[in-house]
């Protein structure tokens, strides 16, 4: 037999060995590795087993959003662990994180939930990461989405670096850092003398909050007394790392999963505003007068 045939010969060997493997392949890692996956087409079939061998897939229901949408985020696991919820991070333009949200993962090996662009923490535009982890850190997968257009406004009381405190019908200014977690709410009240702050932690991380003395404080007899703080309930470890005339600088750590830091002192802003007392004084000075006149109206005439 002469090369040529014998080259020949070895070709159609080859590809018939090559026609025999890919579908034997293909059937055997779609069947095993994905038995309801579907589908007619072999390869199809064996993309969708692919796709379900991947521990987490995260998405969304759009790619660009405006200041006023909301984000729905689904995704699937390939394998379900029993008290493990999905943790989703919405990570900014700047690299910080705005919204992070625990879901749990339901039978069908799928989860869902939905978040909202109006917070004031989506105020810049840009691109935004979806990240889903499952478990530990190396369990996860991400996306990108785009907020464009105008942001509205949230008031404009406070600037970067200050986190805005509702004081009853007011807004106070504080200066802070975070790290580990989002502050998705504070408030503070005369009634129980506390600030309180909601946050969602997805580590552990501390916050470093500069407390005005007039929005809150903690003396004793015209000294500086310690704060009291709870982390979710339970005492919290802190420090105060500054202090003068007219601020409290106090550092707190919490752990993963906390939900809301409460700073209890002796005093607190007082929860209605400026014209809320000028109000409640009008109201005042309006009963006394009628009360008088009401006295001097039934009085005896001799």
């Amino acid at each position: 037999m002469n090369s040529y045939a014998l080259s020949v010969l070895i070709a159609i060997i080859a590809a018939a060995g090559t026609l025999a493997i890919v579908p034997t392949y293909a059937s055997t890692y779609d069947e095993e590795a994905c038995p309801d996956c579907g589908g007619d087409d072999i390869y199809e079939r064996a993309e969708l087993a692919r796709q379900n061998l991947l521990p987490v897939t995260v998405s969304t229901d759009s790619k660009v959003y405006d200041h006023e949408s909301e984000v729905v985020v689904s995704g699937t696991v390939a394998n379900i662990k029993p008290g493990f919820p999905v943790t989703i991070t919405v990570i900014g333009p700047q690299n910080n994180i705005v919204s992070v949200h625990q879901v749990e993962v339901s039978e069908d090996k799928t989860f869902e939930t939905v978040f909202s662009t109006a917070s004031a923490l989506f105020n810049a535009n840009g691109m935004y990461t979806v990240r889903a982890q499952y478990g530990p850190q190396e369990i996860n997968d991400k996306t990108t989405i785009e907020l464009a257009g105008e942001a509205p406004s949230h008031g404009g009381a406070c600037s970067d670096g200050e986190l805005a405190v509702k004081a009853g019908s007011e807004v106070v200014c504080i200066q802070y850092e975070i790290d580990g977690a989002v502050v998705t709410k504070a408030t503070v009240s005369s009634a129980t003398k506390s600030l309180v702050l909601q946050i969602e932690a997805v580590s552990d991380g501390h916050i470093h909050l500069t407390i005005p003395r007039e929005v809150m404080d903690a003396t004793d007899d015209g000294s500086d007394a310690n704060f009291i703080v709870l982390v979710d309930d339970a005492e919290a470890d802190f420090e105060e790392v500054d202090s003068n005339d007219s601020i409290r600088v106090v550092e707190i750590t919490f752990e993963e999963g906390a939900s809301q830091i409460e700073i209890i002192g002796t005093y607190a802003v007082p929860e209605f505003g400026t014209m809320a007392a000028i109000i409640l004084a009008v109201a005042i000075v309006s009963i006394i007068a009628v009360s008088a006149r009401t006295r001097l109206s039934i009085s005896p005439r001799y």
